[in-house]
């Protein structure tokens, strides 16, 4: 996982006014956030973009538009009206299913559910140093470090971001594998060194599993 600067929109106040308005007189509240928040993929758009470099929040797959879903960090059942619509709740995460053929989430924002606890759950965008929280294994798993065992734990179990058959380590490892690759090619063709381009790849934070691959890389990157 990564921290994510929030970087709220010029027009995003105006519409929640009115939306927060239409929550105070309607018996279904879910439907306003559902059916009547019209720009929400554009919002969706603007998140990753602008914040997320089109990388799920929390397992850092490649999303798109269209397999992916603005994530309430804190679950919007906890206080409706106060989080639902709150720019600093919202990020947008996979769908759970980007590497298996399973039509239900298994991982990330939908599998996290309503199992919350916001003194355990590590939170991409109120915490700059996130990564420091986990380490890597050579076959892709994710594992805790000693900064906060406790914690990292919770958030990789709660995100289901190890979990047997869901094939994120999988895809970790095959990521670091095309990283390498694109190096080769591009220091070649640039006529550069090696730890160069990794450094130059590593810094543009749009690379699918970049936390995972700076991790590989660590002993390049300045402190």
């Amino acid at each position: 996982m990564r921290y994510i600067e929030k970087k709220k929109p010029n027009d995003f106040d105006d519409e929640i006014k009115e939306l927060k308005e239409e929550i105070k007189i309607v018996n279904n509240k879910s439907d306003v956030w559902d059916n009547k928040f019209k720009t929400k993929r554009k919002l969706k758009e603007y998140i990753l973009e602008n914040e997320q470099n089109y990388l799920c929040c929390y397992c850092e797959a490649k999303i798109t538009l269209d397999n992916s879903h603005i994530e309430h960090i804190k679950p919007k059942y906890l206080d409706y009206e106060n989080l639902t619509f709150d720019y600093n709740n919202l990020l947008v995460s996979c769908n759970g299913i980007c590497f298996n053929n399973e039509n239900k989430p298994i991982t990330c924002g939908h599998k996290k559910g309503k199992k919350f606890d916001e003194k355990l759950f590590l939170n991409p965008v109120k915490i700059k140093n996130i990564r420091e929280y986990f380490i890597y294994t050579d076959n892709g798993y994710i594992g805790a470090s000693n900064l906060d065992k406790e914690k990292a734990n919770y958030t990789m179990k709660i995100l289901e971001l190890n979990t047997f058959n869901n094939y994120l380590p999988e895809a970790r490892v095959k990521a670091l594998k095309q990283f390498r690759k694109s190096v080769k090619e591009f220091a070649k063709k640039r006529r550069k060194r090696l730890d160069e381009v990794v450094l130059l790849l590593l810094i543009r934070e749009n690379l699918a599993f970049i936390s995972f691959l700076r991790f590989k890389y660590g002993y390049l990157i300045p402190n």
